[in-house]
């Protein structure tokens, strides 16, 4: 491993001695931030300003309103499973294509009980894929927002960055919420792309740590690149050292179930672990709010995986190529928790 075996027993510890115990529960309430790539999740109407003719009802996927209706189900369910019973404070989501999907969403009937509100951004994604950032308003008071551009050379287009900075539980935290360029026809472009991804976030991370060196940051998204790549490990500074002293670097709370052979997606038969929380060292001591230890889970439920046959316990996608399969997504959502 990276750092040596004294990292690897270190992080043995830190995950038997997570949240899975029942200590941590009796110490105050545990709440979830998580994150979910939904893939390809599009309204039925043709945007003239994006590239989402295909998901139309016309279209190559035939997307029409009964598929949208059992993608915004499907969707609805695995949120609803999500870590605490009363549902995240904090989701993230990539892959939506505007807020008319994500008021479906919210507005679905046993979601609409949980009374989540919606940040979103139109980004220049050629696709018109967004993020957004799902939060219950009596945990999470939002003071400011904004989409940062990533500036990639030539033609294509990436999602913008979300930023969001608001109170979570009466302790103020800034959010970055990530959908980082994939390789699309090239693994050298995109690697090239995704470290414009990083540098960007580095530097905003940078200036939030600027003004408050103790600033308490939460980076999540679908990056694309695994966690000891070297965009996410010295672009972004994100490790698996969760050693305070390193104030500079973000605790990648992925890192161990990677090293461990975990992934959130998987291609060509093998998992990758490309959808990842992040939390500064600031949110690692056990001060205020902070990181539940061993909290980190790839969130895998049996009714979102296929039970059988070549792609057993893999995610039950909406679709492969142009095959309908009426599936959840091809990513598995992932969360840690946090105590105060």
């Amino acid at each position: 491993m990276h750092y040596g075996i004294k990292i690897f027993f270190l992080f043995t510890l830190l995950t038997l001695t997570g949240c899975a115990g029942t200590s941590i529960t009796k110490q105050g309430k545990l709440y979830t931030i998580g994150f979910y790539n939904t893939e390809k999740f599009f309204d039925t109407e043709d945007d003239p300003a994006t590239n989402d003719d295909d998901f139309t009802p016309e279209g190559q996927m035939k997307w029409d309103e009964k598929r949208y209706k059992t993608k915004l189900k499907n969707i609805k369910e695995v949120i609803e499973s999500m870590g605490d019973k009363g549902g995240a404070a904090l989701l993230g989501l990539s892959e939506v294509e505007n807020r008319k999907v994500l008021q479906d969403l919210v507005n679905t009937a046993s979601i609409r009980n949980k009374t989540y509100s919606i940040i979103h951004y139109d980004s220049p994604d050629e696709r018109g894929l967004d993020v957004a950032l799902l939060y219950k308003p009596k945990l999470f008071k939002p003071v400011s927002h904004k989409s940062i551009k990533v500036d990639l050379p030539g033609k294509y287009k990436s999602p913008d960055i979300l930023m969001v900075q608001g109170e979570l539980m009466g302790t103020m935290v800034t959010v970055f919420v990530n959908q980082w360029p994939a390789n699309n026809g090239s693994e050298r472009q995109g690697d090239s792309r995704r470290k414009i991804a990083a540098t960007e976030l580095r530097r905003q991370i940078n200036l939030v740590q600027a003004q408050d060196k103790d600033a308490k940051i939460i980076v999540m998204g679908d990056f694309d690149d695994e966690p000891k790549s070297a965009n996410l490990e010295r672009v972004l500074k994100a490790t698996g050292r969760p050693n305070p002293y390193y104030k500079d670097e973000l605790f990648n709370a992925f890192y161990m179930p990677y090293i461990q052979g975990l992934g959130s997606y998987q291609d060509r038969g093998n998992f990758q672990m490309l959808d990842q929380i992040m939390v500064s060292k600031s949110l690692i001591e056990k001060e205020g709010l902070h990181y539940v230890p061993g909290s980190a889970t790839i969130h895998d439920p049996e009714f979102s995986k296929f039970m059988y046959g070549k792609y057993k316990d893999t995610p039950r996608r909406t679709y492969a190529y142009t095959l309908y399969l009426g599936g959840y997504s091809d990513h598995f959502p992932v969360y840690i928790k946090v105590q105060k």
